[in-house]
């Protein structure tokens, strides 16, 4: 199977957008279409039932995390996947299907820059967060160039955590002993449980959403199925509220769905074999970056972003350009 021209393909014609939701400065664009795959459990499933493990690898490495699925299925686990515990807080890096009764080395991030020990047990938690649409925009980009260059899944963590230092100051964070990504969501917490309350749930048939803030389209999240669209439902719309925190809503502007999906799937686009089960997708725009995790004739999961920062500044005519997560409108 060519598995590029498949996610491409759904990019192009697969996906059947809805009537816009909007809430303050975040829209939602419900997205209809896909074919799902076989079946699997998502990360908080599988955590709560006792099925999946997360610690350290031997020794410790802030790149790396061991997970273990006890589960007769595969477990499918998110980038931007935020995990509490152990010694530092991590997020994913790259979407990844873990097979079932198999252990994995995980890729991620630290998202939590002063703490290196144990202080609650020596396992990860799943955290109620995901990872912000800007940082799991920025990941992408560094996860699609680190996969064609060395075949490897890393980010720059330095990047990660100027990232998370720069949420901590757009959201006023106080006290921040360990500079947490938790601590700019607990923060927040009302604020964005005010938008959430204007997204009580999916439309029936749902499989996937834009988020755009203030008109300008800056994240999709698309699965193989409406039920694992419902199941992360409430995650994936913190992660989109707290980039939307601040500002000012504005009418999503004409052919702004269609463009982004243009864009992104006119880009650079090549194939990888993933970190557990399936194939990873990558597409690098000048403005979009993305990827998707094909598995047994679906795409599980599709993700697109618009760049947090363009490369060199410029769009193809030469023209400056800045991203849509730099130009919003904010309101206080």
């Amino acid at each position: 199977m060519n598995h590029v021209a498949q996610v491409v393909d759904l990019i192009r014609s697969g996906l059947n957008p809805g009537q816009p939701r909007g809430s303050h400065g975040l829209t939602l664009v419900p997205l209809f279409g896909g074919a799902p795959a076989k079946e699997y459990l998502i990360a908080e499933e599988a955590f709560g039932a006792g099925l999946l493990s997360i610690t350290e690898v031997e020794g410790g490495s802030v790149p790396e995390v061991a997970a273990v699925n006890s589960a007769e299925v595969p477990v499918l686990l998110l980038d931007g996947e935020h995990i509490e515990g152990a010694m530092q807080n991590r997020v994913l890096n790259s979407t990844t299907l873990i097979a079932a009764r198999h252990k994995t080395i995980l890729p991620v991030a630290c998202v939590e820059h002063g703490r290196w020990h144990y202080e609650a047990g020596d396992h990860f938690a799943p955290s109620d967060d995901i990872a912000y649409s800007r940082l799991r925009s920025k990941n992408a980009a560094a996860v699609a160039r680190s996969a064609r260059l060395e075949g490897s899944r890393a980010v720059d963590q330095g990047e990660v955590w100027d990232d998370v230092a720069l949420k901590h100051h757009e959201r006023l964070v106080g006290h921040s002993p360990t500079g947490a990504m938790r601590d700019a969501y607990d923060t927040s917490r009302g604020e964005i449980n005010e938008i959430l309350a204007e997204f009580q749930a999916p439309q029936p048939g749902q499989t996937g959403m834009i988020a755009c803030i203030s008109g300008a389209c800056v994240a999709l999240d698309a699965f193989d199925r409406p039920e694992t669209v419902s199941k992360l439902w409430t995650r994936l719309l913190r992660g989109y509220a707290m980039d939307a925190l601040g500002s000012a809503p504005a009418p999503l502007q004409d052919e702004a769905v269609k463009r982004f999906l243009d864009e992104t799937s006119s880009g650079e686009t090549t194939s990888h074999e993933g970190v557990g089960l399936g194939i990873d997708v990558m597409l690098t725009a000048s403005n979009a970056v993305g990827h998707a995790l094909t598995w047994e004739e679906g795409v599980v999961h599709l993700a697109l972003f618009a760049r947090s920062e363009v490369p060199n500044g410029e769009g193809a005519d030469g023209g400056a350009i800045e991203s849509p997560f730099q130009r919003r409108r904010y309101i206080y």
